[in-house]
C-alpha cells in the first residue's frame, strides 16, 4: 500500500466537520464586519442644525479664526551698481568653450560678497558686468577671477579697487599654482 492508496478522511465525517467549522468562520469573519467580507462600512457624518425659516441661509458654526497682523520692516539692503571687468590671460593654453568663469568681489567693512559665474562662449577678453555695493565705506574691494577650464586648468587674477572705478577694470589671471 503507498501513500496515495491511504484514506485521508475517514468515512466522510471529518470532512463534514472541517466544512462546518470553515462555514462558521466565514459567518463570524462576516458579523465582525471585515471590510473584504461585508463591504465598507458607513462612516457616520456630523450635521448642523439649521432651522427651517429660511434654508438658503444656512449658518456657519465654526467661528473663524482672528487674524493677526504682522508688521514687517524694510532692512536697509545697500544699493549696488555694476562694474565693468574685463577679464583676460596671457599664457599659452587651450581653454575651450563651456568652461566656467567666476568672479567675487568682497569689500571691507559690513559689505555683503558679490559672486557672478558664466560659461565661457570664445576666448578673452571676457567682459563681465558685476554689481558691487556702492556705499564709501565697501572700498578697498578685492576682486578675484577663477577661470576653471573644462581640460582641468586653472587660471587666477585678482586686483584691488581703492575707489569706484569710473572705466572698465582689468583683470589678468595666470596659472593657479
Amino acid at each position: 500500500m503507498t501513500v496515495f492508496e491511504k484514506p485521508v478522511l475517514n468515512n466522510g465525517g471529518t470532512l463534514r466537520a472541517m466544512i462546518l467549522l470553515t462555514c462558521g468562520l466565514l459567518v463570524q469573519g462576516c458579523a465582525n464586519g471585515l471590510p473584504h467580507y461585508s463591504g465598507p462600512k458607513k462612516v457616520p457624518t456630523e450635521q448642523a442644525a439649521v432651522s427651517n425659516a429660511n434654508p438658503l441661509a444656512a449658518t456657519n458654526t465654526v467661528k473663524p479664526k482672528k487674524r493677526t497682523s504682522v508688521k514687517r520692516t524694510a532692512t536697509s539692503i545697500p544699493a549696488r551698481k555694476d562694474i565693468a571687468l574685463s577679464v583676460t590671460y596671457m599664457v599659452r593654453i587651450l581653454v575651450p568653450a563651456g568652461s566656467e568663469l567666476t568672479v567675487s568681489a568682497a569689500g571691507a567693512g559690513g559689505s555683503a560678497p558679490s559672486i557672478k559665474t558664466t560659461k565661457t562662449q570664445s576666448g578673452p577678453p571676457y567682459v563681465i558686468d558685476l554689481p558691487v555695493d556702492t556705499a564709501e565705506d565697501a572700498y578697498p574691494m578685492t576682486v578675484n577671477a577663477t577661470l576653471t577650464s573644462k581640460l582641468g586648468h586653472v587660471l587666477t587674477g585678482n586686483v584691488v579697487l581703492q575707489e569706484r572705478p569710473s572705466a572698465s577694470v582689468e583683470i589678468t589671471m595666470s596659472p593657479k599654482s
